[in-house]
């Protein structure tokens, strides 16, 4: 998936994909306007979304509610390396959920996207190009095997 991202006023960014939209901003203490989440907020609050999503598609395929479902997630920084975190995730479930839902639903949140992802540690290729359009074109004509 691309994602193309325009410069806004001050700190602001605003990222483009598929039909959507998504504006950051920087907290007021680091001279944003606050007026926005900032990237790594977007960042933190993407797996917890995958974790709930999850739990969302087990119950919807057992018509278990998720009315009394909540799921909170909390980094947790470690205070030597700041890069090195632990997301704790939590799920509230009802007490009329079976032992065996409950273990199917942190199942479930195993299987978030997000989470196999950064487990998996991405590589990140970072260059300059002359045009971006044309670098997505050609991307595009490039086949499985590397041949272009």
């Amino acid at each position: 998936m691309e994602i193309k991202v325009n410069y806004l006023d001050n700190l602001r960014l605003e990222a483009k994909f598929d039909d959507f939209s998504v504006i950051s901003d920087q907290p007021i203490r680091y001279k944003g306007d606050g007026s926005a989440p900032g990237p790594f907020d977007y960042f933190l609050a993407s797996s917890a979304l995958c974790a709930a999503y999850f739990v969302k598609v087990y119950c919807n395929t057992r018509n278990i509610s998720t009315d009394n479902i909540r799921l909170s997630q909390n980094n947790i920084v470690d205070p030597e390396d700041r890069y090195k975190q632990i997301f704790r995730i939590q799920v509230e479930l009802p007490e009329d959920i079976s032992d065996k839902d409950r273990q199917g639903i942190i199942r479930s949140i195993e299987r978030c996207t997000v989470k196999k992802v950064v487990q998996a540690g991405p590589d990140f290729q970072i260059e300059t190009v002359d045009n971006l359009d044309g670098d997505t074109q050609a991307l595009l004509t490039i086949k499985p095997d590397g041949d272009s």
